[in-house]
């Protein structure tokens, strides 16, 4: 279970020009790279961000919008629909800008713009998610937050369009033009072949063949690495099986990441992703555990790979030692010789062979430290009986001195070890990529998920930083909310307010059940701080996500309008479009408005006048509404409607001569905007206080 968008929900899209802004090349382009329309349908309705903005031309912002398009007109709703007026919408983007920066993978910061607020007739859909996001949060809880974090933060969507070089020292040798062209699909060289007699020839030019089982019969010298396999039915496994393993090896960070990060949910919750066998968990595992970030073989996986590396990684320096050391041993022993002439050998030196005795004598020697040296290096290398019989000719017969390695020897049994290495690594990663082929599907699923559930992880993450609690969807038109803490401030008080009706409105006595407010009060008292509050449980609740609030209890609407602070008072056409954007209180729609201080669009006289009249609107249309105001006596003496006022009101000034304000808002109350107060405080702390002491004597 993790949050999904669900593309069987609506069957609204047949075609992918159904979704807005998708012409003939940008569906051209979709299809070719999803492989056909209906999957790149599906990659679209489940919101494959990554694979989308994969395409040529298609950015990550593009690829967002595009998805948020399509789920628009799949589920018939879509964020304008809910967020009517751009307050809204921007504090619905700072709101997912708080959530996604807790995110610890790309992948789930992108998912999650794919949430949005949906109107009330979503219900079942917000309803939904709720349940989801609950699950997620009760699994959340039962994580180490920290391990869980490091291994998401290594996981990146799989890269599956991957490539490697050419294998020069490979070659598939085709005897047939079918065998010809079946060959031309992997990344090796290929060799068309018909004369039988220059098969050997064109073979010992590459480190390995591979050749046709019609082939079989031909006779190769010992020293060439030849396979015969079914050329045209041949895998990229048996083939080059470097390329089935980068698939591995380019993802391999991810895939091991998101293994640890799966086997850590899995030990919370048993029936994550059931569809994965823990079989296959285990044979993935080891599989990656054999292969470097290059597809080669890892050390410690085969003993005989082991063993001839070392063996060629000592060679220099243990061919050097026993070249030294057989120098050595031979002048000793030419110093320390004594030529004793007998018998015959005296007869030969008299008819003038003296220097052959003599080369008999040094021969000897020769022959005697040379064979040391070779029985050396070959219990210092740790050489097999094949290895060491080129180690024989690693001297040459005749004498010299200094005595000297013969170079072509050693290069002999170099490229010797380094066929033995190329030919064991080539079996031990056949075999291995012929056992991670089967499980790509294996290896893309869990790394998947596990970025599925970084989506909601980042939503429990951030419940869990913000005390969110799951609000409670009721049918009455109201909204009721208990220590409430905006999400913006660093140290908020805590806020219990209501409009119109839930259960937290029973302490209120008049107008209990108001849908319309003005809300009074000091400046820098909290009222807007209140409105933000309230805009962001609203917002939240109509996602489906906990809000900041203890407890809460609110009807979903069907349009949220967020009317910001005025800059200043409006020229003729500012004020017409602000009117015009107030118009929609008309509509019979089910809707929430918030206004914070909008009588400076024109004078406060005709402000009160405006103010008053939308408010009449709102009210007659069942709406509900929340409109911060200074000039709450003003607009009651233009309306008969029963319009509640409550206040938040500063009490005097502490001993640092700061406002002293209750935040929570008291209900049916006319909160004054004290500047008796502001003018108290200057005269205490300000130089020129003969002159604030005469103006709060206009107070008195």
């Amino acid at each position: 279970m993790m949050l999904k968008n669900k593309i069987d929900r609506v069957a609204m899209i047949k075609s992918l020009k159904d979704i807005p802004r998708i012409g003939d090349k940008t569906s051209h382009r979709l299809i070719e790279h999803f492989g056909s329309e209906k999957q790149a349908i599906d990659a679209i309705l489940k919101g494959d961000i990554a694979g989308i903005s994969q395409i040529e031309g298609m950015t990550e912002k593009s690829a967002i919008s595009l998805v948020l398009e399509a789920l628009s007109v799949n589920e018939g709703a879509g964020i304008r629909d809910f967020l009517r007026t751009a307050e809204a919408h921007d504090m619905y983007r700072r709101i997912m800008a708080l959530l996604s920066g807790l995110a610890r993978t790309d992948y789930a910061k992108s998912k999650l713009q794919l949430f949005i607020p949906y109107p009330g007739h979503k219900k079942d859909r917000i309803i939904e998610i709720q349940k989801e996001i609950r699950r997620t949060i009760e699994m959340a809880e039962k994580l180490d937050s920290t391990e869980i974090s490091g291994y998401l933060s290594r996981v990146k969507p799989i890269r599956t369009n991957i490539s490697i070089p050419v294998i020069r020292d490979r070659v598939i040798i085709a005897t047939t033009p079918e065998e010809f062209e079946a060959a031309r699909n992997f990344p090796v060289s290929v060799q068309l072949v018909s004369d039988p007699r220059e098969i050997v020839d064109v073979v010992r030019g590459y480190s390995h063949a591979i050749m046709g089982t019609g082939s079989a019969g031909i006779d190769f010298p010992e020293d060439m690495d030849v396979d015969f396999i079914d050329i045209k039915k041949a895998e990229a496994w048996q083939v080059v099986p470097e390329k089935e393993l980068a698939f591995f090896t380019k993802n391999h960070e991810s895939i091991s990441s998101a293994i640890s990060a799966f086997r850590a949910i899995r030990n919370h919750n048993p029936d994550f992703c059931s569809k994965i066998a823990e079989e296959e968990i285990e044979r993935l595992s080891l599989g990656l555990s054999k292969i470097s970030k290059d597809s080669d073989l890892k050390s410690g996986i085969d003993s005989e790979v082991d063993r001839c590396q070392s063996i060629y990684s000592r060679m220099n320096e243990v061919v050097l030692s026993a070249e030294k050391q057989a120098n050595s041993d031979f002048g000793a022993l030419i110093e320390k010789s004594s030529v004793t002439v007998k018998g015959f050998d005296l007869l030969t030196a008299m008819e003038g062979s003296a220097s052959q005795l003599f080369e008999k004598e040094i021969r000897e020697k020769y022959s005697t430290v040379t064979g040391s040296a070779i029985s050396e290096i070959s219990v210092r290398l740790g050489l097999n009986t094949t290895e060491a019989q080129y180690v024989n000719n690693f001297f040459s017969d005749e004498v010299s001195h200094p005595v000297r390695v013969n170079q072509r020897g050693v290069d002999e049994l170099k490229n010797h070890l380094l066929r033995s290495i190329t030919s064991r690594k080539l079996v031990v990663l056949r075999e291995n990529a012929r056992q991670l082929s089967k499980l790509k599907d294996t290896a893309s699923t869990i790394v998947r998920e596990v970025l599925d559930f970084d989506v909601g992880h980042t939503i429990a993450c951030f419940a869990g930083r913000f005390n969110l609690t799951m609000p409670e969807i009721q049918e009455k038109c109201g909204i009721g909310i208990v220590r409430g803490a905006n999400l913006f401030l660093e140290s908020p008080v805590p806020i219990n307010y209501s409009v119109g009706s839930s259960r937290p409105d029973e302490r209120i006595q008049k107008l209990k059940d108001a849908r319309v407010v003005l809300l009074s009060g000091v400046n820098s008292g909290g009222k807007t701080s209140t409105l933000d509050l309230m805009a962001q449980i609203i917002i939240l609740a109509h996602m489906g996500f906990p809000v900041p609030a203890e407890q809460c209890e609110l009807g979903l609407v069907e349009e949220f309008y967020y009317f910001g602070k005025s800059r200043g008072t409006m020229d003729a056409g500012a004020f017409e479009a602000t009117l015009k954007a107030f118009s929609a209180v008309a509509k019979k729609k089910s809707k929430i408005v918030l206004a914070d201080e909008m009588e400076s669009i024109t004078e406060p006289g005709a402000s009160a006048k405006i103010i008053s009249g939308i408010l009449e609107e709102l009210d007659d249309n069942r709406g509900l509404g929340v409109f911060v105001s200074h000039l709450a006596e003003a607009v009651l003496q233009n309306t008969d409607h029963k319009i509640r006022v409550d206040g938040i009101e500063a009490k005097g000034l502490d001993e640092h001569l700061n406002l002293i304000v209750d935040r929570n808002p008291r209900y049916n109350y006319l909160a004054k905007s004290t500047p008796e107060l502001i003018v108290e405080r200057l005269a205490k702390k300000e130089k020129e206080s003969e002159f604030y002491d005469r103006l709060l004597k206009k107070f008195k």
